[in-house]
C-alpha cells in the first residue's frame, strides 16, 4: 500500500519548526493539514476564524493542475484576522515523488502598514504637485495679443512642476516687460523658487515702472539675497522691455545661457540677442548687467527658449542644439513646427523642463 505524507514524516522531524516564531503548516495532496507547529497552533486555538481560514485555503502550488507551479515555490500576501501575511508555500518531494506542500506564514502587518502609510503620503505629495503645477501653469501669461506683441508659448516641465518662468509684464500705456527665468533643479523647491521670481519682479516694476533691465535684475538679485537661502541655489534670467512708442527693446542677461533669436522680417536673417551678465546666486557677486536697445520691425520674431530645448537629446545622445534650433526657427518661423521638431527629435525619458515662448512685433498694430 502507498505510504501517504504523514506515513513518510515523523513531528520529530520537525521540532526545530516548533521554536520558530512563524506559523508553519504542512498539508498533504489531498489538502488536508497535517502537521502544524506551536505557534500556529497556540493561534488557531485563539481563534476560530483563523481555524477555518485554514480549513478552505488550499496552497496555491497544491490545488494547481499546472506542474511548473505545482514544483514552485510561491509566495503571497494576505489579510488574515485583519493582519497581513506573506505566505511562502514550498513543494515536498520525497523520493522524487511531489507529496505535498509547507507552508510558512510570517507576519507583515508592520512592514505593510508602513507601506500603506507612505503610499498615502506619496499620494497627498502628488496631490499636492499637481495642484502647485496647474498653479503654475495658470500664472503663466496666455497666448495672445498684448498690444503691438502677439505672444504663443509651450511649457512642457519634466517633472510635475517646474523650474521655468516667463512673463508679460504692462509698465504702462506704451511699455512691457518680458522675462524668461530658469531654476536650477526641478521639483517642488525649484517651482517654489519660480514664484519667488514671478511675485519679485511684478513688485519691482509695480514699485519702480521705470526700471531699465540691469536696475530691476540688480533690485532682482538684492531680494533673492535676502532669502538667505542654501548657497548653492541660483537661477538665470533674460529681461527685456518693449517700448512700443519707440518701437524698440532694452533688454539685459543675467547668466541665462539661452540667448533669445530674433528673425528680422527686412533682412529675413536670423540673430541672437546677446548682452553680458552673471547668474543670480548668494555665492557670485552682483554684477553691473549690461543693456542692450535694439530697433524692431513690423513682423519681426522673437523666440525665448531655456536649456531644456537646446539639451533635448535623441536615442545616440546627441542634443538638439543651438545650431539647430536656430535653424528650425529661421526655416519655420512658427512655433508649433519648433516644438513638433524638438518632439521628433527626443528620444526616452525627458530630462529637463522644455519652455518655448515666441513674440510676434506687430509694428502697426495699434497699443491698447
Amino acid at each position: 500500500m502507498k505510504k501517504t505524507l504523514i506515513d513518510k514524516v515523523n513531528n520529530k522531524n520537525f521540532e526545530v519548526l516548533n521554536s520558530m516564531d512563524d506559523w508553519v503548516r504542512i498539508v498533504d495532496l489531498n489538502a488536508k493539514t497535517i502537521f502544524v507547529n506551536n505557534s500556529l497552533d497556540l493561534a488557531r486555538k485563539k481563534s476560530e476564524s483563523l481555524s477555518i481560514y485554514l480549513d478552505e485555503n488550499v496552497p496555491l502550488n497544491l490545488a494547481s493542475e499546472n506542474d511548473s507551479i505545482r514544483n514552485t515555490t510561491v509566495i503571497e500576501e494576505k489579510l488574515i484576522n485583519n493582519r497581513y501575511y506573506s505566505i511562502k508555500s514550498s513543494p515536498i518531494v520525497i523520493g522524487g515523488e511531489y507529496s505535498g506542500v509547507v507552508e510558512v506564514f510570517r507576519d507583515i502587518t508592520r512592514e505593510t502598514n508602513m507601506k500603506i502609510e507612505l503610499f498615502d503620503a506619496n499620494r497627498n505629495m502628488l496631490d499636492d504637485v499637481r495642484f502647485v503645477r496647474k498653479v503654475q501653469s495658470s500664472i503663466l501669461p496666455k497666448n495672445k495679443i498684448y498690444g503691438k506683441l502677439d505672444l504663443k508659448s509651450y511649457y512642457n516641465p519634466c517633472s510635475n512642476v517646474s523650474g521655468d518662468m516667463f512673463d508679460l509684464i504692462k509698465l504702462d500705456d506704451n511699455r512691457y516687460a518680458f522675462y524668461i527665468s530658469d531654476v536650477m533643479g526641478h521639483g517642488v523647491k525649484a517651482s517654489i523658487l519660480t514664484m519667488f521670481v514671478k511675485v519679485s519682479i511684478s513688485s519691482i516694476f509695480d514699485k519702480y515702472p521705470d526700471y531699465t533691465p540691469s536696475q530691476a535684475l540688480l533690485k532682482l538679485r538684492s531680494r533673492f539675497y535676502d532669502l538667505d537661502i542654501d548657497s548653492s541655489q541660483y537661477f538665470t534670467a533674460w529681461l527685456g522691455i518693449f517700448d512700443m512708442g519707440n518701437n524698440t527693446l532694452c533688454f539685459s542677461n543675467a547668466g541665462h545661457n539661452c540667448p533669445p533669436m530674433i528673425y528680422r522680417s527686412d533682412a529675413q536673417a536670423c540673430e541672437y540677442l546677446h548682452a553680458n551678465g552673471r547668474m543670480i546666486s548668494n555665492i557670485i557677486e552682483p554684477d553691473v548687467y549690461n543693456e542692450v536697445t535694439t530697433e524692431l520691425k513690423d513682423e519681426d520674431l522673437i523666440l525665448f527658449f531655456t536649456d531644456g530645448v537646446i539639451e533635448a537629446t535623441d536615442e545616440d545622445n546627441k542634443e538638439f542644439g543651438l545650431a539647430r534650433l536656430k535653424e528650425v526657427f529661421c526655416q519655420s518661423r512658427q512655433i508649433e513646427k519648433i516644438y513638433d521638431e524638438i518632439e521628433d527629435f527626443s528620444w526616452g525619458e525627458q530630462k529637463d523642463d522644455i519652455t518655448l515662448a515666441m513674440i510676434t512685433y506687430r509694428r502697426n498694430n495699434a497699443v491698447k
